[in-house]
């Protein structure tokens, strides 16, 4: 299910809500410092900021948690708010902070699960053989945003855990891979693409447009399209291996990885490709960057030997 290839899910991260302090022109960022020790990963701030959801193993399998984001005690805090032997991944929380939706392998297949922000009342909302992964919200939390085979038929035999092409970011199934949208009340399922190899979507703040990673053979970028699916254009000009991509606050640039000199670092760029700046230049490789929803942050992966989350100050 991840798309960070060269990770196997059990191995995934640690979290980290500290940072060496950066300011102005201090990126690149050349030191980071994690906050716990323990696998934590994919981590998504709530509406307000004053919380994060995760995966965590910390209390048995891989099973969505919440923590305090001003947390002080390396994540002894955290809540498990999903049980029972299934792994979950990718959990969401939408804006007007009242659910959560997430990705649970039931019976060898990924499907769309929607729960209350404290863990009750939890709804399967996909159903088949597909592979359904990544679910992001609307702006107005009407519908869910997320990647599935559904439309094309394949199944988690036709390239589930494969390494893609380019062998270090994304699996050999994302090329069946198209954005669709369902009610939270499981209805009105909704085909946005055609033609494979969409992941990692997510709607500008202002709900007009969608941003997404696209792989055509070796080629892993950044895309951003009518919230109709029209109009996708290539936002990652000369870049051939971006991914986890993520919109600002305020809609008007975009967080990424990129790989160069054999490793994932982050980057910003404006939301039409401009000005690209490197903000990572550490140890390790640095993936999934969530913006904080005021604006004054970022939250991200970085793997060093382990998965770590930082957390440092965003670019002016």
């Amino acid at each position: 299910m991840t798309s960070f290839q060269a990770l196997p899910l059990a191995v995934l991260v640690l979290l980290c809500l500290n940072a060496v302090p950066a300011i102005g022109d201090d990126f690149p960022l050349k030191r980071l410092k994690p906050l716990t020790y323990v696998v934590d990963y994919e981590p998504f701030w709530s509406p307000d900021g004053r919380q994060i959801v995760l995966i965590s193993s910390r209390h048995g399998g891989m099973k969505v948690h919440v923590m305090d984001a001003s947390s002080v005690g390396n994540g002894s805090d955290m809540r498990q708010l999903t049980t029972g032997d299934a792994e979950d991944d990718t959990p969401a929380w939408s804006p007007d902070g009242k659910k959560i939706a997430f990705v649970s392998i039931r019976n060898g297949v990924s499907q769309i699960f929607l729960m209350n922000a404290d863990g009750t009342d939890v709804r399967q909302l996909t159903k088949g053989d597909a592979e359904n992964i990544h679910p992001t919200w609307s702006p107005d939390s009407a519908k869910i945003l997320f990647n599935t085979t559904h439309f094309s038929g394949a199944t988690a035999a036709d390239g589930r855990d494969v390494p893609s092409d380019n062998k270090v970011i994304g699996e050999q199934i994302d090329k069946k891979m198209e954005l669709a949208t369902i009610r939270p009340d499981g209805g009105d399922l909704k085909r946005i693409t055609t033609g494979g190899g969409c992941t990692y979507a997510s709607y500008s703040p202002d709900g007009r447009s969608i941003l997404h990673r696209r792989v055509q053979a070796a080629l892993s970028q950044i895309f951003v399209m009518n919230a109709d699916g029209s109009n996708d254009r290539n936002v990652s000009g000369e870049g051939n291996l971006d991914g986890w991509p993520a919109w600002s606050s305020d809609g008007k640039r975009i967080v990424f990885s990129r790989r160069i000199k054999d490793v994932f670092q982050l980057f910003v760029m404006n939301s039409d490709g401009g000005n690209a700046r490197q903000l990572t230049d550490a140890a390790g490789e640095f993936v999934n960057p969530r913006w904080s929803p005021d604006g004054t942050k970022i939250l991200c992966s970085r793997r060093l030997g382990d998965m770590n989350l930082v957390i440092f100050p965003a670019p002016k």
